[in-house]
């Protein structure tokens, strides 16, 4: 899940603090007015009111004090009152109505560096007279704008100039290049989406010796999705045309994900550049042929989707590796367990289901004790122990608990699962 929730709490010591000047119940007021709770407890304590998950990648951090934090008025458009979420009081004081509350963080513009901009709104609630609104559903807050990165593959920067860069535009307004550092960086580029919906990424650079400028299209792109577009060396000396030199150009593959709800929904070349074959024709442009990621058992009688009798004592040790440029995209374990509840799951701060490229920071801890590694993303070794939740697993009795393990690189996909019967 790739949304910000933010849930203000009942706070048993914000109920007994008594006078202060954010409560207005304690003296004349010109006219009937309520309260609304921030949560007293710490924000960076996601599971306790403001949970996030990083659904743009390692190198956005989105920093919830930083939300902007807008009461709404019924039938208004204006925002009645506004805070930043950091600077937000314990309290707030509103005339009794019917209100929402949008929040919001970064700018909607053309085309910036590092800036996400998230917005989502509550549903309607009402503060009462003299009462304290304790509750507020919680506010999903989704990414509005196109995310990009650039990924050079060994492949093509061998053969390069230093200067190459990729010019990326959105529906024809302001670019961004990207140069190797930000490729290297991986660095996103944010993207105002209008009316127009089509991605042009253009390779402006010299490759073996010959000066090149070849663009890209991708179409009917969405807001809140995360296009990762790779470009490579193209050999073309089996082609009729080719590029300038006729041996040798360039070639782009886009991956599609989407960054709100957490889901991969398509890995394909998308361009229409003259460069598809025809029926009957070898393709020029073949897969990878470069190994995907692999999960590999490092305890001894370590088996993967196949039942394993275990017990308190077993060990479960093994590593995921990939050899991919970029490193690991997606790597997260779902939980299955006869005996291991979600509920159980809750009381440690953890799901069934454990995003551990983009880790909630309430999960880190938890994670670590158990022995599982946690955003990961762009690394190219994950190392897991787990033996010692065996034991955990061992005291609920008797039982199946299977965790599957699915990771994603450039070059692939892989998945296994671990099968515990107790």
């Amino acid at each position: 899940m790739k949304k910000l929730y933010i849930i203000p709490l009942l706070a048993a010591g914000l109920l007994a603090t008594g006078c202060s000047k954010d409560n207005p119940f304690d003296g004349p007021s010109t006219s009937e007015e309520g309260q609304v709770l921030k949560s007293a407890l710490d924000v960076s304590k996601a599971s306790d009111n403001v949970i996030v998950t990083r659904a743009t990648g390692a190198t956005d951090d989105v920093d919830v004090d930083n939300f902007k934090i807008n009461f709404m008025k019924e039938g208004s458009s204006v925002a009645f009152r506004s805070y930043t979420y950091g600077e937000m009081p314990d309290v707030v004081t509103l005339p009794a109505g019917k209100y929402s509350v949008q929040a919001s963080y970064g700018e909607d513009r053309d085309a910036e560096w590092e800036n996400p901009y998230f917005t989502g709104n509550s549903s309607e609630f009402e503060v009462k007279a003299y009462e304290i609104t304790s509750y507020i559903d919680p506010i999903e807050c989704s990414l509005q704008n196109v995310k990009v990165t650039i990924v050079f593959d060994s492949s093509l920067k061998s053969i390069m100039s230093s200067d190459s860069y990729v010019e990326v535009k959105v529906g024809g307004k302001n670019a961004l290049n990207y140069t190797t550092a930000e490729a290297d960086a991986s660095k996103a580029g944010y993207f105002h989406l209008g009316g127009e919906t089509t991605l042009v990424a253009t390779f402006h650079g010299t490759v073996n010796g010959v000066l090149l400028s070849e663009s890209k299209s991708y179409s009917g792109i969405q807001k809140g999705y995360w296009y990762q577009i790779t470009f490579k060396r193209h050999d073309h000396q089996d082609d009729d045309g080719g590029d300038a030199n006729g041996t040798i150009g360039v070639q782009a593959t886009v991956f599609t994900r989407d960054v709100n709800a957490d889901v991969v929904v398509g890995d394909d070349d998308p361009l229409d550049d003259g460069e598809r074959p025809s029926e009957g024709d070898d393709d020029p442009n073949p897969p990878s042929t470069q190994e995907g990621p692999q999960i590999t058992a490092i305890s001894d009688g370590l088996v993967f989707d196949t039942p394993i009798n275990a017990d308190a004592n077993t060990k479960c040790e093994f590593e995921i590796t990939s050899s991919a440029d970029g490193g690991f995209t997606v790597l997260y374990c779902d939980i299955d367990s006869e005996r291991l509840t979600a509920d159980d799951l809750q009381t440690l701060n953890l799901g069934t289901h454990l995003d551990l490229v983009n880790t909630p920071e309430a999960q880190q801890g938890p994670l670590d004790g158990l022995g599982f590694p946690y955003n990961v993303g762009g690394k190219k070794v994950a190392h897991f122990d787990i033996s010692q939740f065996m034991g955990m697993l061992g005291s609920l009795g008797s039982g199946t608990s299977k965790f599957t393990l699915h990771v994603e690189d450039a070059n692939g996909t892989c998945e296994k699962s671990i099968i515990l019967v107790f």
